[in-house]
């Protein structure tokens, strides 16, 4: 490919990069590459054991609503019956916003409020869109509004802290994102008494930090309070224990000591069971997910997305910098793909070091760009091979015609060195504005090649057309005996006394004088008239009515210019045609489509009175024009040709410029070629 197309290729893909990491087409397709990649189950914290209101106890006690309140008294009242055995925390995973009876409810806020432990319990943000009117009076739906937070009833709010449950599920489904802090609306600030509330799981980490004294860490969140977290173990792998093994005694409140006690939903009819990012086939109970988040806060695995547009920035730089680094070492296929992989797992290595470091980046968009620049490297290489392979057929068939005969052994080479010369000078002119044409490096291939085929036709020329190097193509001896016997005859019969001498010494001069009259045109460029008028009474000597000259011999020597008949030029001139026939058969693609056009337009002249098709100004193309340029002036200079003598470069322009007077050229290319040529001559 040419290094325009290079360019191209890489600058589109360097806006492909960034527009897909900026645009992230592929979330799903990159969540699930990023989950199990910076997803490491380190194992669960044995300091969180989870309450579950499971099968056996729903099976124990009966219908939940019935029970709720009045068996979170009894389990509150029990891990609290020995403050050297409490518990650290205690979070109860539930919504107890409405009042059941003022028993139960006073059973459980009595509860909580005689225990002296830290209990936090849960609220529900309800989000429903609505129409707001922004900074500028223009209307938008905003659908993060907070139209209302279900909140812990009166009695037991006062004595608990509260934090909301929701769950941060991420488009595809999956939860692999929480939020640390929800921004309450100044309408809602009533509900709860401050402008923000943080969620359920940092208020469990704060209480316990608290409890035993330890740092609480500041955890980075994106601009909208979320962030994502790695989860420590798969669906069930946290310490479970049934509330009614707790409430009957089977597990000893001594064994929640200074532990933080996770009470929640742990069976299906509860419907709180969600989709964890890295365990996709088993579904994972709201206060599991809590446990692993809170789990995340202890040991620094939460995380933020790393700025698009800054990965947008390096992803369209590194993919930038690998098409570049492969196309200028030339790499082969097989080692291209092998950076590739490399390239690919070093870049997943940095990114788990960065999720370790709290920072998510995307991957699934380098593996992607990489696989497409390797496909845009084979392809690469792929047209290059065809290139090559055309390129030594073209000259396979260049060297053919030229060794066919070797009065043609230079002439396809060295019009196209002049079409690259016009090409290259023409790129010189334009530089300097002087020249409105530009030539690609693909279109000037495209005429080159063109140049190197323009001849191929002449591979079905017959040889004795093509070698003619005199009108009588080869006849010479065979003229110069039939006049030396008619001699002969003449003065054997002059000697037997059948002819008087002044006959014989007719004849005699006649032979003389036809062959020297053959001798001076047979091999003359150009014949002119007055030796035409003399020619004209030549051929018609004859002998006792035996001609000196048959007819094929007269209409060879009657040729005015060059060597060949009329029916003989038109063999020659046949070769464009065979040319064209021939290079129709070949399939030529894109890079090379206009060169068998090229080739087969050689001989066309702008006046309309050349060959094959008789096309005029309007229908040549430059390159076309550059091609006959090119082929009539090595004709004129050429050392081989046996019709004719060398004709110096300036008397050669000089004819050359007549033509283009005349019509038949373009003069601007033929001064074109001049200058390349005289600046090669100076150069030399």
């Amino acid at each position: 490919m040419s290094s325009e197309v290079n360019k191209t290729a890489i600058v589109i893909a360097m806006i492909l990069a960034f527009l897909l990491v900026f645009f992230d087409p592929f979330y799903d397709a990159d969540c699930f590459v990023t989950d199990h990649l910076y997803t490491h189950f380190s194992g669960t914290d044995s300091r969180i054991v989870i309450v579950g209101v499971d099968e056996e106890t729903l099976a124990e006690y009966g219908n939940f609503n019935l029970w709720s309140r009045e068996k979170l008294a009894e389990l509150i009242n029990q891990l609290y019956s020995d403050p050297a055995n409490a518990p650290a925390v205690v979070g109860l995973d539930f919504i107890l916003s409405e009042s059941l009876d003022k028993e139960s409810d006073g059973l459980l806020a009595e509860a909580v409020k005689n225990s002296g432990g830290r209990i936090v319990t849960g609220s529900n943000i309800v989000y429903r869109g609505r129409v707001e009117r922004g900074a500028g009076e223009e209307l938008y739906y905003n659908s993060e509004y907070i139209s209302d937070i279900e909140m812990p009833y009166d009695e037991l709010k006062e004595n608990v802290t509260v934090g909301f449950t929701n769950e941060g599920i991420a488009d595809d489904g999956y939860i692999r994102y929480a939020m640390k802090t929800v921004m309450i609306p100044e309408d809602k600030i009533d509900l709860i008494g401050n402008d923000f509330q943080d969620s359920f799981a940092y208020e469990v980490y704060k209480q316990y930090c608290e409890a035993e004294g330890l740092e609480i860490k500041k955890i980075a969140t994106n601009s909208g309070g979320q962030f994502q977290f790695r989860y420590s173990g798969e669906t069930g792998e946290f310490s479970e224990v049934s509330l009614s093994a707790v409430l009957s005694g089977k597990i000893p409140a001594e064994a929640f000591r200074d532990a933080i006690v996770m009470v929640g939903a742990y069976a299906p009819g509860f419907q709180d069971r969600y989709q964890p990012a890295t365990d996709r086939k088993n579904p994972m109970y709201g206060v599991e997910i809590h446990a692993n988040i809170i789990q995340a806060f202890f040991q620094n695995k939460t995380m933020v997305v790393a700025n698009k547009i800054i990965m947008a920035v390096i992803t369209a730089l590194l993919i930038g910098a690998f098409m570049i680094v492969m196309r200028k070492k030339k790499v082969s296929l097989p080692l291209c793909v092998a950076f590739s992989v490399l390239a690919v797992i070093i870049y997943m290595l940095i990114g788990k070091a960065l999720a370790v470091g709290g920072i998510v980046i995307p991957c699934v968009y380098i593996i992607f760009l990489l696989f497409l620049a390797d496909l845009y490297f084979m392809i690469d290489i792929y047209q290059r091979e065809l290139k090559a392979q055309m390129w030594s057929f073209t000259e396979a068939m260049a060297a053919a015609i030229d060794e066919r005969t070797p009065y043609n052994a230079s002439h396809t080479r060295n019009v196209a060195k002049y079409c690259g010369m016009m090409a290259d000078y023409m790129n010189s002119l334009h530089a300097k504005g002087k020249e409105k044409e530009h030539f690609s490096t693909n279109r000037r291939e495209q005429l080159v090649m063109g140049a190197l085929m323009h001849d191929i036709g002449k591979i079905a020329v017959p040889l004795e057309v093509m070698n003619k190097a005199t009108r009588l193509g080869g006849r010479e001896e065979e003229i110069k005996k039939r006049l030396d016997i008619i001699c002969l005859k003449a003065n054997v019969r002059y000697l037997q006394g059948e002819k008087d001498e002044a006959w014989y010494k007719d004849i005699e001069e006649k032979t003389k004088t036809a062959w020297e009259m053959i001798s001076k045109v047979n091999g003359a460029g150009f014949v002119d008239e007055e030796t035409r008028e003399e020619l004209a009474k030549v051929l018609e000597y004859s002998y006792e009515d035996e001609p000196f000259f048959t007819d094929s011999e007269k209409e060879c020597l009657s040729i005015v210019k060059g060597t060949l008949t009329n029916e003989e030029r038109k063999v020659m001139e046949s070769h464009v045609t065979i040319t064209k026939r021939i290079l129709s058969k070949v399939h030529f693609n894109k890079y090379f489509r206009n060169s068998p056009i090229l080739a087969g337009q050689h001989h066309e002249c702008l006046n309309g009175k050349g060959y094959p098709d008789g096309l005029t100004a309007e229908e040549l193309s430059t390159d076309a024009r550059i091609m006959a340029v090119a082929d009539i002036c090595d004709a004129l200079l050429a050392t081989d040709r046996p019709y004719k003598k060398p004709i110096p470069m300036e008397k050669a322009f000089d004819i050359m410029r007549d033509m283009a007077k005349n019509g038949n050229i373009d003069g601007k290319l033929v001064e074109y070629l001049y200058q390349c040529l005289k600046e090669q001559e100076e150069a030399s």
